[in-house]
């Protein structure tokens, strides 16, 4: 597993602003370089750092299904490393954002809860819960339908689902008993 040289790294690093007024503060810092009117994405350049910042709608916004998210563009390319960061975050906005910009991806869900149980004692129990409950995982019909998905047309059977809902929470149960 890839891990990050300190604890301190990660905590300091932050992946996800979800707080309105944090992303309008931090935008009014930032040079916006292009809009997308259609997907209301918008990637913004930070002068002071270097780096380039993406704020967008996850679950789409014509009909308000979730959260603005602002972020750095691009993410790591590792999702191991994505989930290392914002599950040790010291922001629990990171495993919120994370959390829901993964629950637009249902084909990744098997492989996202792999990757929880492998290292779900390197993650902040706080975190992993709060990254879980917003994946959608355990409501997954409900998830799927937010996203105007059909678990057929995700690729997921109602086996599979269950199977799914039935590994999340038992991720959940492993790490409160510290297994």
């Amino acid at each position: 597993m890839f891990r990050l040289k300190t604890i301190d790294t990660i905590k300091h690093f932050i992946m996800y602003i979800i707080d309105n007024k944090r992303q309008i503060e931090r935008i009014n810092s930032m040079v916006p370089l292009r809009k997308n009117l259609e997907t209301f994405e918008v990637y913004y350049h930070d002068p002071s750092t270097g780096e380039m910042w993406k704020s967008f709608f996850p679950k789409g916004y014509e009909e308000h299904k979730g959260p603005k998210l602002l972020r750095p563009e691009p993410l790591p390319k590792s999702l191991e490393l994505q989930l290392e960061i914002c599950l040790n975050s010291s922001d629990d906005s990171d495993a919120i954002g994370l959390g829901i910009e993964c629950s637009v991806k249902p084909e990744q869900w098997e492989t996202i809860l792999n990757l929880l149980d492998k290292n779900r004692s390197n993650y902040l129990r706080s975190h992993l819960n709060t990254f879980i409950n917003h994946l959608g995982i355990l409501d997954p019909l409900s998830a799927l339908n937010d996203i105007d998905t059909t678990p057929t047309e995700a690729g997921l059977s109602p086996e599979k689902l269950k199977q799914l809902k039935k590994q999340a929470r038992m991720i959940k149960l492993k790490r409160f008993l510290r297994i």
